[in-house]
């Protein structure tokens, strides 16, 4: 049969065997250019461009969602501005213009009508943003009719003798809170009888400006309650959506065929395989036909003389081997060993000839050991691994043995033959490594690998037991000391004297390791309870602050204990390993021989707060900080009395950004200094500005606790000021927080003491907000207060936030101080100040904070406000406080119903302060004390019969509440407030009556 191969294969002539391969290679080259085509277009669709498109849609999606969100607060008037709507109708407008670019993957058809759906969708939100134009303006058309509508109304609401005026501006009121026919009918009504009235001049021309901007809030009311309703009922969701479901049918069809594409590429992958392998099993039995024939040629020659060459190698090998080897029968009776045997075992041939290998048997193995290896032998005919034997002294030593079987033609075992080799050296030399590369030279204890091992296997097993473990960082306290003053060796032997004393104070299951120096780490395993752990640590450090004697040495050390505690720092071994270190030097920062916890949640603020610092940093440094100055004024005379220096962040992304977001940051950071000089100086140099053009203020600037520490602040002050000397010291005046003045009160004490002897004031800022005591505004030497603006807006409506700014002024009058209230954002706040005693205040409702350049022409043009007319020239006895209190406690209870039955709850007040109109608290004041006092007044009288009416309604509303219904209770809200206004409209003229009697009694 070879025969017949070999003659077979050389009737083939080299040309045909040349023509057969060029053919199998040109299908080759075919087969990976098709490959090649496959593999581009399995691949075609892009996720990057798939993504982007999708983050487009979703992006238009949300915009035109955030557009709709701040045109319903323009039109709730919950939006001060329109920048955020200008600002997502810009983003909007950018993703229109990206929204008709789709991805190059999509098939034609699909990509037509993808194009064609978003420009529908872009023409959709045209439309609507064109609408939206028209809304901002008029509402900023009737924005600006309310304001002017309210300053008349306040002016035309304090005389009695225009009862139909002041019901047509009741009238108005009502229908900017609800815009409905009846009351445009009522006001209409209203409009034609007070025109029939023939007022005099100056009244009527208020009267009828007054009536033309109650039209003008009418049409403008109307107007943009209907276009409201067509800005919100556009299709854009229902188009918007149709888009994504095409373009994602689009994109689905382009993953179908590329998912076809590689089913080809597979096919064709496959086909090539087969192919390659076809040639292959052709070209390797053509090559093997070739071989065997000049094999059959030699192999017989060669036969006989490797037998003789094998049989003289085998007797040499057996006798000139180092490794030991055995030969027995059948039955593992020894027949003959070499001399590597005996020098090894100590026995001779003769020794072992005819007995069992088991002579060597060491005890070390069990029975189960020996009948796995016979196993193995019997199944696999072979067995190797390491094994314990003895020798003919009795010393045991290991040694790696090989067995193997030998059988005949018919498979039946004949022969066994054991090679082995002594590996105690090897054994020892790895003892030897092993504990070089785990475990610590001089103390003879685990090193950092050997613990992160440990400590990574912990982690595993925690995982399934479900307890706690405790990583400790040690470092001794001043060890640095030792080895300068008497040298490292015996440093040295006082670390190992310190490594023995942890070791014995940790129990069985706990690890101490030694990473270097004097720096140990306890790992503390099987706790149950987080605090457990704080026992051994107690242990430790006590344990290290024993006296230790080296060499006739005295020592007295302590120790500084980082902690981690995992799993609550879910952390890898080397991250849990780094959170001590960073817990052990805040120990140390706080005093030593202490230990200290790391916190996971704080390390992120932290890593948090330096990024934004480094933001921060780059801001100031591009100059994006700028000085914005907020007027004060003297209620009374309408004066501006000086300004207020506030810094803002110009951002090129978010806008202004106010105090609030950066500096919390920098508190505890050397840039607040930087920041604080800087402020000053910008001060400084635009007072010597306003002076040049005639404005001579006095401006007041914040100085944080961090420069109010440094040592030469009072010096820096002086020589901000001598950079500056056409200022007057007088001008410049420091406000300190409250809660920084009583860090340190001598030290603040001095600093103001000694700030004052060259001209400059200090004011509290924020008072009431800290540990406000008559100890501190006796001793420090203070010449202002400023009530905290959270207090004073709150006022209104919270008698308890009352209660602190009239307590803070009774203070401030007694310790002759000079108070300003901070917060008077409306010409309400700036009434009751004055009612309080309070002249002097800034707010919005005065001006907010403005940039530099625009102070001048504010100040020029600055007009006293109007609406305090009537109060700038009275004064009011404290006997008359309770007004007030009844006042705010009125519309807190008010405001309490109106809350409730729009969050759909029960009302919480007590059910008898409801029904009874003795029992609130408005009532106790007047049927006790009011009417003691003002029931001579006709408008006290008058109050009465409102006062039982807005109990009826309230109780009717609260019954509703109980019965759950809330919508019934939603309507009577309205007549509520209205009953609730009227009050404080009789109030308030109580309040001024009884301030000009007091005025009259006084001359």
């Amino acid at each position: 049969m070879s025969q017949s191969k070999i003659d077979f294969d050389h009737s083939k002539t080299p040309t045909t065997r040349g023509g057969r391969w060029l053919s199998r290679l040109s299908i080759l080259l075919i087969a990976i250019v098709c490959l090649s085509v496959l593999f581009f277009k399995a691949d075609f669709v892009s996720e990057k461009e798939h993504s982007a498109y999708s983050q487009l849609l979703h992006d238009q999606r949300e915009l035109e969602a955030k557009v709709n969100n701040e045109v319903l607060a323009s039109a709730i008037a919950l939006a001060r501005n329109y920048d955020a709507l200008v600002f997502f109708i810009h983003q909007l407008r950018m993703v229109e213009k990206q929204i008709s670019k789709v991805p190059s993957f999509l098939a034609k058809n699909d990509s037509f009508y993808v194009v064609a759906q978003a420009k529908h969708v872009n023409s959709i939100l045209h439309k609507k943003l064109l609408l939206i134009d028209r809304f901002k303006r008029i509402n900023s058309l009737l924005h600006n009719s309310q304001q002017y509508f309210n300053e008349l109304s306040h002016g035309l609401l304090n005389h009695h003798d225009l009862p139909l005026v002041n019901a047509y501006i009741h009238t108005m009121m009502l229908f900017i809170q609800t815009p409905e026919q009846e009351n445009i009918k009522n006001s209409h009504l209203l409009e034609a009888q007070i025109r029939r009235i023939d007022f005099p001049i100056k009244t009527q021309k208020v009267i009828n400006n007054l009536l033309l901007h109650g039209h003008l809030i009418e049409d403008s009311k109307l107007a943009m309650d209907k276009l409201l309703r067509q800005i919100m009922s556009f299709p854009f969701l229902q188009q918007q959506r149709k888009l994504i479901h095409l373009y994602s049918q689009g994109y689905n069809n382009a993953l179908v065929l590329a998912e076809q594409y590689r089913i080809l590429l597979y096919i064709m992958a496959l086909i090539l395989t087969l192919y390659l392998a076809y040639l292959f099993i052709d070209l390797e039995m053509t090559r093997r036909s070739l071989a065997k024939a000049h094999k059959e040629v030699s192999d017989r020659f060669q036969a006989q003389k490797r037998a003789e060459t094998l049989l003289k190698l085998h007797d040499t090998a057996f006798n000139s081997a180092h490794e030991g080897i055995t030969l027995t029968d059948a039955e593992a009776n020894i027949i003959t060993v070499n001399p590597a045997f005996t020098r090894i075992t100590g026995y001779d041939s003769d020794d072992v000839v005819g007995k069992n290998p088991r002579i060597l048997k060491s005890g070390h193995h069990d029975d189960r050991f020996y009948h796995a290896m016979w196993t193995s032998i019997a199944e696999s005919g072979s067995w190797v691994g390491e094994i314990w034997n003895k020798n003919k002294l009795g010393d045991v030593y290991p040694e790696l043995l090989s067995i193997n079987s030998v059988t005949d033609n018919d498979n039946i075992i004949t022969n066994y033959v054991a090679v082995f080799s002594d590996i105690s050296h090897i054994k020892e030399q790895e003892n030897q490594l092993k504990k070089m590369a785990y475990y610590d030279a001089l103390t003879q204890l685990p090193n950092r690998l050997l613990l992160i091992d440990r400590i990574t296997q912990a982690i595993l097993s925690i995982q399934h037991h479900k307890t706690l473990m405790v990583v400790c960082y040690l470092d001794l306290d001043n060890f640095k000391v030792v080895n300068d003053t008497y040298g490292h060796e015996l440093g040295d032997r006082l670390l190992v004297k310190m490594s023995e004393r942890f070791s014995s104070t940790l129990r069985a299951g706990d690890t101490v390791a030694r990473l270097g120096g004097d720096e140990f780490v306890f790992l503390l395993l099987g706790l149950d309870k987080f605090e457990e752990y704080a026992d051994t640590l107690e242990r430790l450090i006590k344990a290290t602050a024993q006296v230790i004697s080296v060499d006739g040495h005295l020592f007295n050390l302590t120790a500084s204990v980082g902690v981690s505690v995992y799993p609550f720092d879910k952390s890898d071994a080397e991250s849990l390993l780094r959170h001590a270190d960073q817990a052990m030097y805040q120990a140390k920062q706080q005093g030593k021989n202490s230990y200290h916890l790391f916190d996971p949640h704080h390390d992120t603020l932290i890593r948090g707060r330096y990024h934004q610092i480094s933001l921060i940093d780059q801001a100031f440094k591009a100059k994006e900080f700028a000085v914005y100055y907020q007027p004060k004024v003297d209620l009374r005379t309408g004066d501006v009395i000086g300004m207020e220096a506030l810094i803002r962040w110009h951002h090129p992304e978010q806008g202004l950004l106010l105090p609030v977001h950066f500096l919390p940051v920098i508190e505890d950071h050397e840039l607040i200094i930087k920041m604080d000089s800087w402020v000053i100086e910008s001060v400084l140099a635009q007072m010597e500005i306003w002076q040049s053009q005639g404005l001579d203020l006095k401006i007041s600037v914040n100085v944080t606790s961090a420069q109010l520490q440094q040592e030469d602040f009072v010096e820096q002050i002086k020589s901000a000021l001598a950079r500056h000397p056409l200022i007057n010291p007088d001008n410049l005046e420091l406000e300190v927080l409250e809660t920084v003045a009583l860090e340190d009160i001598m030290s603040v004490s001095k600093v103001i003491e000694e700030c004052h002897r060259f001209g400059v004031s200090f004011a509290l800022d924020d008072f009431g907000t800290g540990y406000s005591s008559l100890t501190y505004l006796k001793r420090l030497p203070i010449s202002t207060l400023k009530i905290d603006s959270s207090f004073v807006m709150g006022m209104l409506s919270d008698p308890e936030d009352l209660a602190i700014v009239h307590s803070v002024l009774s203070l401030t009058n007694t310790f002759q101080k000079s108070v300003i209230a901070e917060g008077a954002e409306t010409h309400e706040h700036c009434q009751m100040l004055l009612q309080l005693g309070c002249r002097y205040a800034q707010g919005f409702g005065i001006a907010k904070a403005m940039p530099a350049a625009d102070v001048l022409s504010w100040v020029m043009q600055w007009q006293p406000l109007t609406s305090l007319k009537p109060y700038q020239e009275l004064y009011w006895n404290d006997t008359d406080y309770p007004i007030l209190v009844a006042e705010v406690e009125h519309i807190h209870w008010v405001n309490g119903i109106v809350s409730a039955v729009n969050k759909g709850e029960a009302l919480s007040m007590v059910p008898e302060s409801v029904a009874n109109d003795h029992k609130c608290r408005f009532g106790k004041w007047y049927y006790g004390v009011g009417r003691q006092q003002y029931s001579d007044e006709v408008n006290f009288q008058t109050i009465e019969q409102l006062h039982q009416k807005i109990h009826i309604l309230s109780g009717e509303i609260a019954q509703n509440c109980q019965i759950g219904e809330f919508e019934q209770a939603k309507k009577q809200l309205p007549q509520l407030l209205r009953q609730r206004d009227e009050i404080i409209i009789l109030l308030r003229e109580l309040s001024l009556t009884i301030a000009i009697k007091f005025k009259s009694k006084q001359r």
